[in-house]
């Protein structure tokens, strides 16, 4: 413990902490791609109850994360023996529990006012477990490793074994989807139970560093504060906000989006997730590889720029109907030069290790809890902009054919309003301060501050 640096993770721990990104992944593929089209179109919740549920859901997303981050910060290491990991252990089987309620058809579109009630209650304690489980889980990396390198990697090892998690079931669930109760509900249990198992794994070869077990814990009032005071973790939330809204309305309205790609459905849905797996998680490689070249700020800044030049492009070309099937060309480009997503984990910790520096204490879980108390409402507020630009242009809930000027509010929905979105978030991303000197002046500070609470430790021990 009194090594001049800390040690290094072997691959077996980046790997098996990697696997919580299958459960994360799984859970959240199902729930993303179905919960709007299996209470929105399927069961047809009429557009007022929708909206009034996601404001709910908003509400709910933005209480129960700080609090539950706190509640994992402030959590009694003796007893339990941990702040992290009881929590991945014992929350991942109630958090399977709750998919397999939210696609449980207890009633029809006949009495709305029951589903209602069923979709609000099943998506807030879907995401509330969701929180508790995935908080501590990405609580524990930061900890784990202060290399920047090492985050992007084991953050890459996330997304591989993301898609490696998701991949077969890609092409099962859009058929037991299709063949309907009890089928679909059937294939989500046997995902509850593998993402629990995935769980257990990180659990078993994952740690919490000892000593970091006896720093100080703040009071909630002083926790959130002091964490709201740094001008990295503010610019980031700001860009995370736009990263959040972005991803809600990507694979959740997919199911509208098949009305303009122009092929069969089965073949778009394939196309959409190579297009994702291949030219996404390549940009992704690239992007680290440049890592040492550019800082994280400057290839977010660079490839963002031509993803949005290329959205705007692409949105005005596919408005001739000539020029339509151009929206495959703009769809790539922009996964390409959306890789840059591999750094938001990353990028998140740098703040944790600013707080470290100025606090002496390292307080993940209420960074993590405040970072969802203002990007989570960004999860409702895409399905809501997105609701009312599919009513406002005529989309047919759960026809086969749309009007043109329903394809014309999807375009809308698939192109314009993400752009406009991630041109926000690079405005935001340029203030960011924590790269080149001033990221160099932290590293070196917190690597002398956890060389003292090694020795602190080892100190205890010996006494």
């Amino acid at each position: 413990m009194e090594n001049n640096k800390s040690e290094k993770l072997t691959n077996k721990q980046m790997l098996g902490y990697s696997f919580g990104g299958i459960p994360m992944a799984l859970l959240g593929f199902v729930f993303t791609l179905y919960y709007v089209e299996f209470f929105f179109d399927d069961l047809r919740l009429l557009p007022i109850y929708f909206i009034v549920g996601q404001i709910i859901y908003a509400i709910v997303n933005a209480i129960n994360d700080p609090l539950l981050g706190q509640l994992s910060d402030r959590t009694d290491r003796k007893k339990w023996g941990g702040r992290r990991l009881p929590y991945i252990k014992w929350g991942a089987p109630i958090w399977g529990l709750t998919l397999i309620f939210t696609f449980f058809p207890f009633v029809g579109p006949e009495n709305q006012i029951l589903l209602f009630i069923h979709f609000v209650v099943s998506i807030c304690a879907y995401d509330t477990m969701l929180t508790l489980v995935v908080l501590c889980w990405m609580a524990l990396m930061p900890e784990m490793t202060t290399d920047i390198d090492e985050r992007n990697k084991i953050n890459f090892f996330v997304l591989i074994w993301a898609v490696i998690g998701v991949l077969p079931f890609f092409f099962i669930l859009p058929i037991f989807k299709a063949a309907g109760f009890p089928w679909f509900q059937i294939l989500n249990t046997i995902i509850a139970i593998v993402s629990i198992i995935c769980y257990w794994i990180v659990v078993k070869t994952s740690e919490e560093k000892p000593e970091f077990q006896k720093d100080e814990v703040f009071p909630l009032w002083k926790s959130i504060k002091e964490t709201l005071k740094l001008k990295s973790f503010l610019v980031f939330i700001g860009y995370n906000f736009c990263s959040v809204f972005n991803s809600s309305i990507g694979f959740s309205y997919l199911f509208t989006y098949i009305f303009i790609l122009g092929i069969d459905p089965g073949l778009a849905i394939a196309l959409f997730f190579c297009v994702f797996l291949f030219i996404g998680y390549g940009s992704n490689y690239l992007c680290m590889k440049l890592r040492s070249k550019w800082s994280m700020k400057k290839i977010i800044l660079r490839f963002g720029i031509l993803k949005v030049i290329g959205a705007f492009i692409t949105f005005i070309l596919i408005l001739n109907p000539i020029t339509e099937s151009l929206i495959w060309f703009g769809f790539i480009w922009t996964t390409f030069f959306g890789g840059y997503g591999v750094f938001t984990v990353p990028i998140m910790s740098l703040s944790m290790d600013e707080d470290e520096v100025n606090q002496g204490t390292r307080r993940e879980g209420m960074f993590l809890g405040m970072n969802a108390f203002f990007t989570k409402p960004a999860q409702s507020l895409g399905p809501i902009i997105a609701t009312i630009i599919l009513t406002t242009y005529g989309y047919a809930q759960g026809d086969i054919i749309q009007t043109p000027e329903a394809l014309f509010g999807i375009k809308i929905l698939f192109l314009l309003v993400p752009a406009v979105v991630s041109l926000i978030s690079l405005i935001v991303i340029y203030f960011y301060p924590i790269y080149d000197e001033r990221l160099k002046e932290i590293q070196i500070k917190l690597e002398e501050i956890h060389q003292q609470k090694r020795k602190r430790l080892s100190s205890a021990l010996k006494n």
